[in-house]
């Protein structure tokens, strides 16, 4: 089957892994009446990376190996995700459940790591460079401790009772280091390629 086909690529690191995932993918259309539709994509000798895309009016469904994810939003939702790149922020937006293992957005520690080391940066000169040094070193072992709690509430916690020489961080609930979760990403990867897919299977059966 074809590639996935993008204008814009804003999740590079997903869509490497998609495409490696579905290469020896083939789409079986198990229903097909109207708006009502049912494809399923899979690896004939494998089980690694299926999943299938049910359409009624007004919605679609993604199930899978990669989790599970409702849309709402047109009646033929086919042509409202015949897009030209994934929009995940908008298509969050018409979300109507979510698999209850693999959350839309998850705290990143990418995120976070990056947001400690800038915020740490652009202070820096508001200390003794000697002291600066020290904060640092404290920073590394304390919200860099690689047996700290990783998730978003033991990221808030370690920061908000973080304090070295007089450095320390206010309202660090308020901050937010989460991102789109791999799993919804790839679902998005996955409807897109799907529906091109079939696209151009109802090409090649003109031709």
């Amino acid at each position: 089957m074809t590639a996935l086909k993008t204008r814009t690529d804003y999740h590079p690191a997903v869509r490497r892994r998609f495409d490696l995932d579905v290469k020896k993918h083939q789409m079986s259309v198990l229903h097909e009446d109207g708006l009502y539709r049912h494809l399923r994509f899979a690896d004939p000798k494998s089980s690694m990376g299926w999943f299938s895309i049910i359409t009624t009016p007004g919605q679609l469904t993604i199930f899978g190996d990669m989790g599970t994810y409702v849309f709402a939003r047109e009646q033929d939702m086919f042509a409202w995700f015949n897009s030209s790149y994934v929009n995940a922020g908008y298509w969050a937006e018409k979300l109507q459940a979510i698999d209850r293992n693999s959350a839309v957005r998850e705290h990143s520690e990418d995120l976070f790591k990056r947001w400690v080391l800038e915020n740490f940066w652009e202070r820096r000169e508001d200390y003794e460079p000697y002291v600066a040094a020290q904060i640092w070193a404290d920073i590394r072992d304390s919200l860099f401790d690689p047996y700290c709690d990783d998730s978003a509430a033991g990221r808030h916690d370690v920061v908000s009772r973080f304090i070295s020489s007089g450095f320390e961080y206010h309202d660090s609930w308020e901050l937010n280091w989460d991102e789109y979760g791999f799993r919804f990403l790839w679902c998005c990867h996955a409807i897109l390629w799907g529906i091109q897919q079939y696209n151009a299977s109802k090409v090649e059966v003109a031709a």
